[in-house]
């Protein structure tokens, strides 16, 4: 189960590495939009949502490569630094084709049934890309194993997005 959450937090991490827009200045999202449930979300609702969080979302290269390098230091038995240090010398790639494709949003499957606002969802991504910013190389793994507070409800109300308990220390929400 651990490794599922590590690849969530991985596709978090690539999908905000990908949502490209610098500067914290975009506006929230707009109120009507952010009551919306995530189930009722049309292809234009998720693109305006997405548009509005980029900003507050964006990872710098630092911050991806330290990830990267915490993920696949024991799988490739290479120090997280060492990774670090070869991400950060590789070359950008361009995102100009991805930002187009990328969303920050869960494919329409998985939101069907999501009773979660909008606004429920942004408070947990916005909690999981500081707690991605706030990864050092000297981080356990552990600090990916259980969702951020700010998660609870998303995970209460769109349990097949962060599955709810699944951490063996109890860090996970209870069911009602």
């Amino acid at each position: 189960m651990k490794q599922l959450t590590h690849l969530g937090a991985l596709m978090t991490v690539l999908c905000l590495a990908a949502c490209g827009g610098e500067g914290a200045d975009v506006a929230p999202t707009d109120t009507a939009m952010s009551s919306k449930q995530l189930k009722d979300l049309t292809a234009d609702d998720v693109q305006s949502t997405c548009d509005a969080l980029k900003a507050r979302v964006k990872l710098s290269k630092e911050d991806t490569c330290e990830y990267l390098g915490l993920i696949a230091a024991p799988a490739l038995g290479k120090s997280c630094s060492t990774l670090k240090d070869e991400c950060l010398a590789a070359p950008e790639e361009s995102t100009e084709g991805q930002a187009a494709d990328a969303s920050c949003m869960p494919p329409t499957d998985q939101r069907a049934g999501c009773t979660a606002t909008v606004a429920e969802y942004e408070v947990c991504l916005i909690a999981q890309t500081d707690v991605i910013r706030a990864l050092t190389c000297d981080s356990t793994l552990s600090a990916l194993e259980a969702a951020p507070p700010a998660c609870e409800a998303l995970a209460r109300k769109c349990p097949q997005l962060i599955p709810e308990g699944e951490d063996e220390g109890g860090q996970g929400t209870d069911n009602p």
